[in-house]
């Protein structure tokens, strides 16, 4: 049995103490009525909306943390002087994509400190998306999980698609009363449901499983990267 981090289980339990307090007395409410042949109550919608806001949060922390912590790890390793190696070349190319930059490499490629200093910008701007991230919808999950090693290609798309539903029925919630739209609420067991399937999905996605080997290990993506001048 694999062992779990403790970013996941303080999120699992969180999650779970969320859905104790605003959702469960809803379910077994109804499961009670129903069963002794009474009027179902109606559902607390201000229950619903701030389980669904918490439970949000809850996910959004667990995706920085972890993703902070693998920063966090390689900005260690660069001031022990590891700066050569495969997780902050990884970085360093999803630096490079994500802000289409060419960088003018100011000396030989056999120069580390030339290589350590476009590492250092791009733990920098890790840094700054992580600080400044907000949501849980896909441009930020695959940012945060290549943080964390695990590129677009490697991620569950299944858990990608529920965050996005989730991070479109909070907003639901969040930017107007839900009064306005009461039709995004459909039960207090589906709420339920949904994060518990979450829950498993990032439990098996990142919690099961690390990052597989990057092709950045290769020798040809050292020689493509530090043979780039800018146009």
């Amino acid at each position: 049995m694999p062992s779990h981090s403790h970013y996941f289980t303080e999120l699992e339990a969180r999650c779970g103490e969320l859905c104790a307090k605003y959702i469960q007395p809803m379910i077994d409410a109804e499961v009670r009525a129903l069963h002794d042949g009474k009027p179902v109550p109606a559902p607390d919608f201000d229950h619903m909306a701030s389980y669904r806001l918490l439970v949000h949060a809850e996910l959004e922390g667990y995706f920085e943390r972890r993703s902070k912590a693998a920063i966090d790890t390689l900005q260690t390793e660069m001031k022990a002087g590891m700066v050569l190696t495969q997780r902050m070349a990884s970085i360093v190319a999803l630096y490079l994509w994500r802000t289409q930059w060419r960088p003018l490499w100011p000396g030989p490629s056999s120069d580390r400190n030339v290589f350590k200093q476009v590492a250092q910008d791009a733990l920098g701007f890790a840094t700054s998306f992580i600080s400044g991230n907000n949501g849980i919808k896909e441009d930020s999950i695959e940012m945060l999980s290549a943080l964390m090693g695990y590129f677009p290609d490697e991620i569950d798309r299944v858990l990608v698609t529920e965050l996005n539903e989730l991070g479109k029925r909070r907003g639901d919630v969040a930017h107007e009363s839900w009064t306005k739209n009461t039709r995004t609420f459909e039960s207090a067991q589906i709420e339920k449901d949904r994060i518990e399937r979450i829950l498993r999905l990032v439990k098996t996605s990142y919690e099961s499983t690390t990052p597989t080997t990057s092709a950045t290990a290769h020798p040809s993506f050292w020689a493509k990267l530090f043979d780039r001048r800018r146009s």
